[in-house]
C-alpha cells in the first residue's frame, strides 16, 4: 500500500506496480505444480536476488548498473547503499517461498495472490484518489486494498468444501487491511502475505 514517507511519482508508481504484478506469474504457476518443485524454484530465485542485493551495495558499477535501470521505481530505503537492505521484489520473492512451505498450497496461493493485487490496488488509488489519511495511509487504498481482496477469495480455491470457508477468508482479509495501518518496521511485501496466511489458517483450525 502506498506509504507518504517513500512516495514516488505516479508514473514510476504504475511502473513499480506492473512489474509487482508481473509476479502473478508465481502463484498462477503454483495451481500446476508440485510443491517442491514450486520450492525449488522459489529457492533459486531467493538466491539471486539476495546476491543481486548484496552485490549492488557492495560493487560499485553494478550498484550504478542496477540504479540506471531501475533506479526511478525503487523507494528511498531501496537506494541506500550503507546497510544491505533488500529490494521490495526480493522480500516478494521470499515471502512467496515462505508461504509455500508454511500453507497449504490453496492458501499459500490467495496468501501470494493478496500482496500482488491488493497491494497494487492499494497503492494506486491511494496515489490517485486518496484524501483521508489513516496515520501514513490512505482510506481509499485500504477501500481498493480490500474490495480486489475480495474478487481473489471468490476467484481462488479453498482448502475445505464449506462455505463457511469464505467467509473465514474474508474475516481474515479484514484483519490483513487493518493490519496493513499499523506502523510496521517489516516490508509490506513479506509481512501481508505471511498475516494473512497465518490469520486464515489459524481460523480455520478454530472454526473448521
Amino acid at each position: 500500500m502506498e506509504d507518504l514517507e517513500n512516495r514516488i511519482d505516479l508514473k514510476s508508481e504504475l511502473l513499480r506496480k506492473g512489474i509487482h504484478l508481473s509476479s502473478s506469474v508465481i502463484p498462477l504457476s503454483y495451481y500446476f505444480l508440485d510443491r517442491e518443485t514450486e520450492i525449488y524454484f522459489l529457492s533459486v530465485f531467493s538466491f539471486l536476488l539476495i546476491s543481486m542485493d548484496a552485490t549492488k551495495m557492495r560493487v560499485e558499477w553494478v550498484r550504478k548498473l542496477y540504479l540506471k535501470f531501475l533506479g526511478p521505481v525503487l523507494r528511498s530505503h531501496e537506494v541506500d547503499n550503507k546497510k544491505l537492505f533488500f529490494t521490495g521484489g526480493t522480500y516478494l520473492v521470499i515471502a512467496f517461498l515462505i508461504c509455500v512451505i508454511v500453507f497449504t498450497k490453496q492458501i499459500a496461493i490467495t496468501s501470494m495472490l493478496v500482496i500482488v493485487f491488493c497491494d497494487s490496488a492499494a497503492a494506486i488509488v491511494g496515489k490517485v484518489y486518496g484524501k483521508h489519511f489513516i496515520r501514513n495511509r490512505t482510506f481509499e487504498g485500504s477501500a481498493a486494498f480490500f474490495v480486489s481482496g475480495v474478487a481473489i477469495i471468490l476467484l481462488t480455491p479453498k482448502v475445505t468444501p464449506y462455505v463457511s470457508e469464505y467467509y473465514i477468508a474474508l474475516g481474515a482479509l479484514l484483519l490483513t487491511t487493518a493490519f496493513e495501518l499499523l506502523p510496521n518496521k517489516i516490508d509490506d511485501n513479506l509481512s501481508i502475505p505471511l498475516f494473512y496466511g497465518i490469520v486464515y489458517t489459524v481460523l480455520i483450525k478454530i472454526f473448521l
